[in-house]
């Protein structure tokens, strides 16, 4: 089943874009230039968006084909990853890289925190100078590994994160299929054809018609 949620943001993003395409269209250009037009395209978009529900439903039945087929590759989508999981071996490797990510420079920071101390500790206390330098220069050289380990974890997480958020962007895999994407423009052209234009049409002429009894009033 599809997520209600989803399905609802969804189709008022669909709406906004069918009913931008209805505006810019010649025929409802051409019916906004006829003598005696009282509406605009601004009065237009008001009023469409405030029968939004009317209109959807013009095209109720092509919207539902559509939520089945989008349901039905998400199915197959889900039945193909079980069985690729089921008999691909078990990954390891993100594991192990994410421990490495946090071992390495947590134990390079220790580590150059004892050489250190201890260094200068013995520099200190004037006993055997050559080991304390010794000493003082493997603390150095575990401080850089430690630094350089920060900055791989850093990029490392960076790509990460870019890399999830193009996988969210480009949508799920049912989004790619092709009976979907039938779908999807076939219940597009429904609320376009039968829902939209038909609706502007008529705001367009009942505006018209009363605008011409206000006349014949007077």
């Amino acid at each position: 089943m599809s997520d209600p949620a989803q399905s609802g943001t969804e189709l008022g993003v669909v709406f906004e874009r069918v009913l931008a395409q209805a505006l810019g269209s010649g025929q409802i250009a051409e019916a906004l230039a006829r003598p005696g037009a009282t509406l605009d395209r601004e009065r237009l978009h008001a009023r469409a968006s405030s029968a939004r529900t009317a209109i959807t439903a013009a095209a109720a039945v092509e919207y539902q084909d559509y939520l089945a087929a989008r349901a039905a590759a998400a199915g197959r989508a889900g039945r193909t990853q079980t069985e690729g999981d089921a008999g691909a071996p078990p990954r390891r490797a993100g594991g192990l890289l994410a421990l490495f990510a946090v071992l390495v420079p947590s134990l390079s920071a220790v580590a150059a925190a004892v050489f250190l101390l201890s260094g200068y500790g013995l520099r200190a206390v004037g006993g055997r100078p050559y080991v304390g330098d010794g000493l003082i220069m493997a603390g150095l050289l575990a401080a850089a590994v430690a630094a350089g380990a920060a900055i791989g974890d850093l990029i490392w997480l960076l790509v990460t994160a870019v890399r999830n958020r193009s996988g969210e962007e480009r949508g799920t895999p049912a989004d790619a299929d092709p009976e979907v994407a039938t779908a999807r423009a076939a219940w597009e052209l429904a609320l376009l054809e039968r829902g939209m234009t038909p609706f502007l049409l008529g705001r367009i002429e009942e505006a018209r018609m009363r605008e011409r009894g206000d006349r014949a009033i007077r």
